[in-house]
């Protein structure tokens, strides 16, 4: 216990220091740093939560679905421990836990939430508790980090393995559910999404396909017949050749409504009514990520109403879909950091007919160093703008060079590498009645939350 002492007072100091001396965001040094003193700290922290330990994996939505699920669950007045700032390696997930323990090492904490980057869960996963494992989707991303999708679902598959606790998976996606293959039917949760209205067709305005990353049933490598497509390769699909197809939800949108400023979900559980929730946040993806938390909730057996009063008081994350006013401006950050969340991102935006648009891309080691992902998500959607469109960041120039074959109007786009600059000459530049649309990757999102997160 005294090793366990020291290294939370370790990690503590640490925190502080960086705080006083503005080196950093302080969200995995202080985790780093309690390590050293004791390896076995992530293990001996983790064992204090008194009820369970959820864990959040998969390619998108993973830190909006631990933060509406944490909401739920304290919703309930119950107590809860969660890498909320994102920090989702081994280090991330130790200084949230230090953060959240006493000087000697105590944690109070009735439940886990824990967000878990995918190719640390099997990591992570020995080292701490994990009752229920949430896999959100399964996309292509950081290809230089994770490799291919089937690389990472083994990943996945490994980590839950360590665990040994239960699953709550995507029924649509179908290299998440087919996961559950593997695991006895009692230990599965599975959710899922029925019928979804847009306030108009997008598609029929998308001069090319929206990407579809599996296109082979993960069973047999035979194509996969789909009935209905939902987004990327999410949908209601089946094997004609072994008969793998699409798990029936237990957890499930019966209807979804999306509009630029929120999502309508009529939410149906397995054994219950329905019931018509709002949340506050726009697009389809947005509505799995509820509903992901949503099983969650199913599985730790607690009351539908949790739902209701936890999204009245959810608060969005930084960059996730995150509404903030801006000398007196609107302006929403939008994370971008692969094809099919970029896909999903500017569908929202084109549901906002007063939409301007500011898009920074950083190629460092968090963003991933490939950015060939930009010609794989569908900026043609922006080819009837009539507002310029500012890139920036390290790759502004690359960014502007996929909009130019994208038919975006030359006259239309201004490339201001600093991030900053570009940012407030947006706002600046914002007529009346418009909402700045901010679309950055992952580095580019940290600089934006240092300069304006507390504003």
């Amino acid at each position: 216990m005294l090793r366990t002492s020291l290294a939370v007072a370790a990690g503590k100091i640490s925190a502080e220091l960086i705080k006083v001396f503005h080196v950093g965001s302080g969200t995995s040094l202080p985790g780093k740093v309690a390590l050293k003193v004791d390896s076995q700290l992530l293990s001996n922290l983790g064992r204090q939560v008194r009820q369970k330990t959820v864990s959040i994996t998969g390619t998108n939505g993973k830190s909006t679905t631990a933060g509406l699920l944490s909401a739920f669950i304290e919703a309930g007045q119950a107590q809860v421990v969660h890498n909320q700032l994102g920090a989702n390696m081994l280090p991330g997930i130790t200084a949230a836990l230090v953060k959240q323990s006493s000087l000697i090492g105590r944690l109070s904490a009735d439940y886990g939430v824990i967000e878990v980057d995918e190719a640390s869960l099997p990591g992570v996963a020995q080292a701490i508790r994990q009752d229920l494992t949430v896999v959100t989707n399964l996309f292509r991303d950081q290809l230089d980090r994770y490799g291919e999708l089937d690389t990472t679902a083994r990943l996945i598959h490994q980590g839950i393995e360590n665990s040994g606790g239960y699953l709550a998976l995507n029924a649509d996606d179908p290299m998440v559910a087919s996961i559950g293959r593997h695991f006895p039917p009692e230990k599965v949760v599975y959710y899922g999404v029925d019928h979804v209205d847009y306030p108009h067709d997008i598609a029929l305005n998308y001069p090319v396909p929206f990407p579809k990353e599996v296109t082979d049933c993960p069973v047999c490598q035979a194509s996969l017949n789909y009935s209905k497509t939902l987004y990327g390769h999410l949908g209601h699909y089946a094997c004609p050749q072994c008969g793998f197809a699409r798990p029936q939800p237990q957890v499930l949108a019966d209807t979804i409504d999306i509009n630029a400023e929120s999502t309508q979900i009529k939410l149906h559980w397995e054994s219950q009514p329905s019931v018509n929730l709002t949340l506050h946040l726009p697009g389809l993806f947005n509505a799995y990520n509820l509903l992901a938390a949503s099983a969650a909730v199913y599985w730790l057996k607690l009351p539908l109403s949790q739902i209701e009063r936890g999204l009245s008081r959810y608060t969005s994350i930084f960059g996730r879909a995150e509404k903030r006013f801006i000398d007196n401006k609107p302006v929403m950050i939008l994370l971008i950091k692969n094809p099919i969340g970029a896909s999903e991102v500017l569908k929202v935006t084109a549901t906002d007919p007063n939409a301007r648009l500011v898009i920074m891309i950083n190629d460092n080691y968090a963003d991933g160093r490939d950015i060939s992902w930009l010609w794989d998500a569908p900026f043609e959607l922006l080819r009837q703008a009539s507002r310029p469109i500012v890139v920036s960041g390290h790759r502004a120039e690359d960014m502007a060079l996929r909009l130019r074959y994208a038919e975006v109007p030359s006259d239309l786009i201004q490339v201001e590498p600093n991030i900053m600059s570009a940012f407030y000459h947006s706002v600046r530049e914002a007529k009346p009645g418009e909402t700045v649309y901010v679309l950055p990757t992952y580095t580019a999102l940290l600089q934006l939350s240092q300069a304006i997160g507390s504003r």
